[in-house]
């Protein structure tokens, strides 16, 4: 089972002491065809349980398209807090995740 990406799942994994606001992260990161992490911008502390189920969504997007013979070569998602932008990079993906500006 994937843990679910939604605003509790955001907040816990950003969060540092109880009551403190959580810090989004900045940074990018590439996937491989296979859905292997390549390179990564991140902070350390970045979950990558999360870069994986993020990784898994847009290659199958971008896969699905392709087989669908349907033009698609950029991948947006906002959550509260926190910006996901992703890019076809020939069969792999490049990640772009931003705090969201309010």
């Amino acid at each position: 089972m994937h843990p679910v990406w939604n605003d509790a799942a955001a907040e816990n994994a950003f969060a540092g002491q109880p009551g403190e606001l959580a810090q989004y992260p900045c940074g990018s990161y590439t996937i491989s065809t296979t859905g292997k992490v390549n390179v990564s911008t991140l902070p350390s502390n970045f979950p990558r349980v999360i870069m994986d189920v993020i990784g898994k969504v847009v290659l199958s997007a971008f896969t699905v398209a392709r087989d669908l013979d349907t033009p698609l070569t950029e991948l947006a998602a906002d959550f509260p807090g926190l910006e996901i932008r992703a890019r076809d990079a020939e069969g792999g993906a490049i990640v772009f995740i931003t705090p969201q500006e309010f």
